[in-house]
């Protein structure tokens, strides 16, 4: 596939006709079966996420020299806000595989990059990662959720990942394991490698079908040509992107947060007594969504966590509202306001690191921070 197979449907700003189009057909999407004549299947964004490879988005986040459009973290934080708005599943996933590729596109492994790049730019191949363990999850157990022991040719991994997004629909897995020294290493594996299980997707609160579950290892082998970095303590920081609860994390919680507030406007044209709560909450959102947009522009008017604080706290709070002002039609199965509110709250658990934790409680119990 190559631009010119997509002319006319490529998104090459964050703004613009191009992209008011692909968010209104990822709005109009519904998600996919992933097994066809279950009466109860599970779901995935299938279709949203072909719109998004058609649009040429995987390429947003990476460098001219691979094949990318290398946007500016400005806007690559306007196109998070734009797709979280139309569909924070898909948005959501999509954050996860462009975790893969760009730490891909920034590995030393040069064989790798040039084998999976193309592919994963233009959709034909998919990757996402499972390095939760080696940040902000299982950090209280001694025992690295994924050890991997040295050998002639490369590693053996034994384990589980414990929250891999999309490991259904992959065709390559990017993980992260740990040494009995400490050290570690990130690898990519295709998914159907001898020793590989991916487990259904647990049922959550929101977002059920980003199909986020557990990867089991067991003697899987990895070859050294497989190994994207380490072994090294932090590996992470190696192929450093950007930190835990950063910008693009907080970008997905203004995004629904615009969708409720949007909501609430709407509903304020037939109802005045809407018209302050839609006012005030539109100010709040516009002081966020400029702080943010000059945070990853490079002026420190805040720090990360305070930003991904404020954004948790103003996407709780325009959720409920948007629930308040749909009264009990909201809270019927299937109204997108009882969606909404629902992965408001996944905000609370994703990447949080724990001074943005810290500071939801205290607002959650009524004291300053």
């Amino acid at each position: 596939m190559n631009d010119k197979d997509l002319s006319g449907q490529l998104v090459e700003s964050a703004d613009g006709v191009a992209m008011d189009r692909l968010c209104e057909r990822i709005r109009d999407s519904e998600m996919q079966p992933l097994d066809v004549g279950d009466p109860q299947p599970n779901l995935w964004p299938a279709s949203q996420l072909k719109l998004m490879a058609e649009a040429g988005v995987y390429r947003w986040f990476v460098p001219r020299s691979v094949g990318g459009w290398q946007w500016s973290s400005s806007e690559i934080v306007e196109g998070y806000i734009r797709l979280s708005s139309a569909c924070l599943t898909s948005t959501f996933v999509l954050t996860q595989q462009v975790a893969a590729l760009t730490r891909i596109c920034k590995s030393p492994n040069a064989e790798l990059r040039e084998s999976l790049v193309p592919g994963l730019l233009s959709g034909e191949l998919s990757s996402t990662v499972g390095i939760s363990h080696l940040t902000t999850s299982r950090q209280h157990v001694k025992r690295p959720a994924l050890g991997a022991v040295a050998q002639a040719d490369g590693y053996q991994v034994d384990g589980f990942s414990p929250w891999v997004t999309g490991g259904c629909a992959a065709t390559h897995l990017l993980l992260g394991a740990q040494l009995d020294d400490g050290q570690q290493i990130l690898f990519v594996v295709p998914s159907d490698a001898k020793g590989i299980t991916i487990d259904p997707g647990f049922k959550l609160v929101g977002l059920t079908a980003s199909q986020t579950g557990a990867i089991k290892c067991d003697c899987v082998r990895i070859k050294q040509s497989d190994v994207l970095a380490g072994p090294c303590e932090n590996v992470l920081a190696s192929l450093s992107r950007n930190s835990t609860g950063g910008f693009q994390t907080s970008s997905l919680a203004v995004g629904l947060s615009k969708s409720a507030i949007d909501f609430i406007g709407q509903q304020s044209f037939t109802r005045r007594d809407l018209t302050v709560t839609f006012e005030s909450l539109e100010q709040q959102y516009d002081e966020i969504e400029s702080r943010m947009k000059q945070l990853a522009a490079g002026v420190n008017v805040c720090t990360n966590e305070e930003l991904r604080a404020q954004a948790n706290s103003l996407v709780l709070r325009a959720t409920q509202s948007a629930l308040v002002a749909a009264k009990g039609s909201g809270y019927v199965e299937g109204h997108p306001v009882g969606r909404w509110c629902q992965e408001a709250l996944f905000f609370l658990v994703w990447s949080c690191p724990q001074a943005v934790l810290d500071a939801n409680l205290c607002e959650l119990v009524g004291i300053e921070s």
